[in-house]
């Protein structure tokens, strides 16, 4: 797989918050560096710098945003859900800032385990600024893209604890002009920036006793290879571009013509910058999944019950056709309910008695239905009958006991591959019915 490593420019400190085109200035100043990856390494392909447009296509892509651009406090939150904490937010942080509420964004990272649930780490950005980067970015050549702080892909301490590994430190500094740019990673998600007028690397006597590192990518592109591999569901699903995603949103009033709509938002230039991961971006696609299969099964449930109540309504029209030419003589048993057989099976039972009477042959002979039960008899490997009961219409037999055991669902299944028609009736016993293919009930 190919990673894409992406160092985004400063924001300009006097150009006007209010146009986007004021940072045209910038398009040539993304630092992008390709790598190739694979479970345990990074190896570098490629680097440069220029616009978006100009990089080459990558499996996915990371996004660092200097941390300069991004403030990031910690603050006690209600327990709401995300979009009512989305609007809440604005008011929790209003005296802390120096500019206009409405020109900033605000994007509460994912919650840290372990962490009190009202404790949150707030990301503060400039509102015309991210929208600037995310429409740069949109001309990305990857199905996934993340924004994170750089500060991010430092480590926490000063030195690596592996002495194979290149050194490492928690504090990086970037020479722009005559100053020196400070980034500071202190806890797991808040790290600090700032400016010095000065072209020596000197560090506050809090942080005297830390060595700096200088931005490069041979640093940055294992420790940003490592975050990108990270697995702990704070860092899988943090992504800035979340920000931008939810103030989009958050502009649109909900419709009853979504549904039309939800084609034309999925084309809008916000999905390309998505995260894969996001669960957002699947709620469309799993709230018309849903509705898919609640109607195949309210489909199936419906076609089931008409199948039920076909079945019923022929072998009703059946017994209806077959009662108009029943004798009298069977009539009267069904009415004193002293024959248990349907209809249908009374009318073949007349039947075959009338076949009888005229010496014709039928298939609940004696002859025909031994020969029968003989033919399952061999088809089973079965050595001989232990019972047999014949009462004129049918067989009622039981296998005497040695050699392999079979079950109830052997029996009948062997019976109607030859075409035979046998029903259990427990404990080793079965009967043989003639006439198989017409059924009984």
């Amino acid at each position: 797989m190919s990673l894409l490593i992406i160092h985004c420019p400063l924001k300009p400190l006097f150009e006007a918050a209010g146009t986007d085109d004021g940072f045209n200035a910038q398009k040539e100043a993304f630092e992008w560096c390709l790598c190739e990856t694979n479970a345990l390494h990074a190896t570098v392909q490629s680097s440069g710098t220029g616009t978006v447009e100009s990089m080459p296509y990558a499996d996915e892509a990371l996004v660092l945003m200097p941390t300069l651009d991004v403030r990031l406090m910690e603050k006690k939150v209600p327990l709401v859900k995300a979009k009512k904490l989305q609007q809440v937010l604005p008011s929790l942080i209003e005296d802390e800032l120096l500019g206009d509420i409405e020109s900033t964004v605000i994007y509460a990272l994912p919650h840290l385990p372990g962490q009190s649930g009202s404790q949150r780490t707030l990301a503060v950005m400039n509102k015309s600024w991210l929208h600037w980067l995310v429409r740069e970015l949109d001309h990305i050549l990857t199905p996934r893209v993340r924004m994170i702080p750089d500060c991010l892909i430092m480590p926490l301490q000063n030195t690596s604890t592996n002495p194979q590994e290149p050194f490492s430190s928690c504090v990086a500094f970037q020479r722009s002009d005559a100053a020196v740019i400070y980034t500071w990673h202190k806890t797991e998600q808040l790290g600090v920036a700032w400016i010095e007028e000065s072209e020596e690397v000197v560090l506050p006597s809090r942080l005297k006793d830390i060595k700096p590192i200088e931005w490069s990518w041979d640093w940055m592109t294992p420790s940003a290879f490592t975050f990108s591999r990270r697995t702990d569901i704070a860092a899988a699903s943090l992504n800035l571009l979340h920000a931008e995603f939810g103030v989009r949103k958050s502009s649109k009033k909900s419709t009853l013509n979504w549904f039309s709509n939800s084609g034309q938002q999925l084309q809008t230039p916000l999905s390309k910058t998505i995260s894969w991961l996001d669960r957002r971006l699947w709620a469309k696609p799993i709230l018309w999944a849903q509705y898919a299969m609640s109607s195949i099964i309210l489909g199936a449930g419906i076609y089931t019950s008409w199948l039920a109540v076909d079945n019923w309504r022929w072998g009703r029209n059946i017994d209806l056709s077959a009662a108009q030419f029943l004798a009298p003589e069977t009539i009267g048993l069904l009415a004193q309910n002293k024959n248990t057989d349907s209809i249908a099976l009374a009318f073949t039972k007349q039947l075959t008695n009338e076949a009888r009477h005229k010496g014709l042959p039928t298939d609940a002979d004696f002859i025909a239905m031994t020969g029968k039960l003989q033919q399952l008899k061999t088809a089973l490997g079965k050595g001989s009958i232990d019972k047999m009961e014949y009462d004129g219409y049918r067989i009622d037999f039981e296998f005497k006991a040695g050699g392999e055991v079979l079950s109830a669902a052997d029996v009948i299944g062997k019976a109607q591959s030859l075409g035979l028609m046998v029903a259990d009736l427990g404990n080793n016993r079965y009967r043989l019915q003639p006439y198989a293919g017409l059924g009984s009930s």
